[in-house]
């Protein structure tokens, strides 16, 4: 049986970057796994630095951005959100919105 450990992860690794994501999830939420599809088959496109981050070792970092729900997407220039998208909707929806 193969069980994933979750390792920390740097959700500032990218701050110096002029343009970054953070891509919130959890493992047992299905919408996340269908948005990170999406959101993977646009940065394939976007080639943007990206951090993914189960929030339910993070809840430290969920309060301090007041994250209401998973899946979560947030926009960064570096280091300061600049737009946080809840809804995918599409991957055209995506690639639009992270221009």
């Amino acid at each position: 049986m193969n069980v994933a450990k979750e390792t920390r992860v740097d959700i500032h690794e990218h701050d110096d970057k002029e343009k970054s994501l953070v891509f919130g999830y959890t493992p047992t939420c299905g919408t996340c796994k269908i948005s990170e599809r999406m959101l993977d088959i646009a940065n394939e496109i976007l080639q943007l630095p990206i951090t993914k981050v189960d929030l339910n070792f993070y809840p430290e970092y969920s309060q301090k951005h007041e994250i209401q729900s998973v899946p979560v997407l947030i926009v960064m220039s570096k280091g300061q959100e600049i737009k946080r998208i809840y809804a995918f909707q599409s991957v055209p929806y995506l690639l639009e919105n992270l221009k």
